[in-house]
């Protein structure tokens, strides 16, 4: 959820490792082999399944030098790391990887000076602990997590005994703490309290209809019932902090995806650029088919909010397809010269697992 615009929030701190986007919607937009892909780099969590669609240039875009060292350092990972180490490198479950050998995974990892440097400084300071949590994003939702703890109890932490959807719904409908949820709920959807604790006063103003505590509710409703709890990594968090449960471990970790994108890595031209990624696109002359925005407009000001789109049109081939997020907000761009593809991918974005986003698919004419 890096901008490409500067902003306080975005400095020189890790912001996102693991991240708060499922990546499945994106891959399911994407073609095969599309010449060019553009793509927001955040954590690299959201980058890296997009090689397994194969495409011929990988360009990874941020502000932010600690996202780009940080998707550096998954894609290194993954061009030489076995699956089970990647997951247990990362922090994810069910490995669990001791930090003298995530230490002696990262010596192996051929990685830039730059990208080496500032890593080696992360790990360090923290011990050599999974990478995944100690992002700013991550430490927020660990503090969160411990607040619904507190709340909820363990009667909180049960939902995630169901090992099926019919399994879930009895225990939602019999002896969940709706009620202290709420509570918990109330709190995530007070703006002032994430902009203290994560967007340092930079959270994009909302201009969705109805209370962010409302749009809350709707998301965990439609949580609860979508899936096992257990499958979501981003509930995970909510209640654990971390990533207890593998079947909720985000795209990247999916053997098939890992697989593929593995191979890609062998083809695929990948560079990472620090900028804005509005001015990179403008500068392929006209080769991208396939942009990665993340949430990125929702931070823009004034009329680029609106102009982004036909700002991008210069960069972007026949037929390519953009990918937009929005959360509290969702910017309404001039779409003179796009079609709207999102209904197409309604049955990937319904099954979207953290369900924050509103997501916007355009396809240029």
């Amino acid at each position: 959820m890096s901008t490409g615009s500067q902003a306080t929030y975005f400095d020189e701190q890790l912001n996102y490792s693991l991240g708060d986007e499922d990546t499945s919607v994106e891959l399911a937009a994407l073609p095969d082999r599309a010449r060019h892909v553009v793509a927001i780099a955040g954590s690299g969590g959201r980058v890296l399944p997009l090689l397994a669609r194969s495409p011929g240039k990988l360009t990874c875009v941020d502000i932010s030098s600690p996202q780009l060292a940080l998707t550096e350092l998954r894609l290194a990972a993954l061009r030489a790391l076995e699956h089970e180490e990647y997951t247990g490198f990362l922090g994810y479950p069910p490995r669990a990887m001791t930090p003298a050998s995530r230490e002696q995974c990262f010596r192996r990892l051929a990685l830039s000076t730059p990208a080496r440097s500032s890593l080696e400084r992360l790990f360090e300071a923290s011990g050599w602990a999974p990478i995944a949590y100690l992002g700013r994003f991550e430490k927020t939702m660990a503090t969160l997590s411990r607040v619904n703890r507190l709340m909820t109890g363990q009667a909180g932490q049960r939902l995630f005994e169901a090992t099926d959807l019919e399994a879930q719904r009895a225990y939602l409908a019999s002896s969940f703490p709706h009620a202290r949820f709420r509570m918990v709920l109330a709190l995530l959807g007070n703006a002032a309290v994430l902009n203290s604790l994560l967007y340092k006063g930079e959270f994009p103003k909302k201009n969705l209809p109805g209370s962010a505590y409302g749009i809350y509710r709707g998301i965990f409703d439609r949580l609860f019932h979508q899936a096992p709890a257990r499958e979501s990594y981003f509930l995970q968090l909510i209640f654990f902090g971390q990533l207890r449960h593998a079947e909720g471990n985000p795209i990247e970790c999916d053997p098939d995806v890992y697989a593929r994108a593995r191979r890609a890595l062998e083809e695929t031209e990948v560079s990472y650029v620090r900028g804005d990624v509005l001015e990179v696109v403008r500068q392929t002359g006209g080769t991208v088919d396939f942009l990665s925005l993340s949430d990125v407009p929702t931070f823009f000001k004034g009329p680029l909010e609106q102009d982004f789109l036909q700002r991008l049109r210069p960069g972007l081939a026949p037929d390519a397809r953009v990918v937009t997020r929005g959360h509290l907000r969702v910017p309404r761009p001039d779409t003179s010269g796009f079609e709207l593809l999102s209904p197409a991918f309604k049955e990937a974005m319904d099954m979207e697992r953290t369900q924050l986003w509103q997501i916007q698919i355009y396809r240029a004419r």
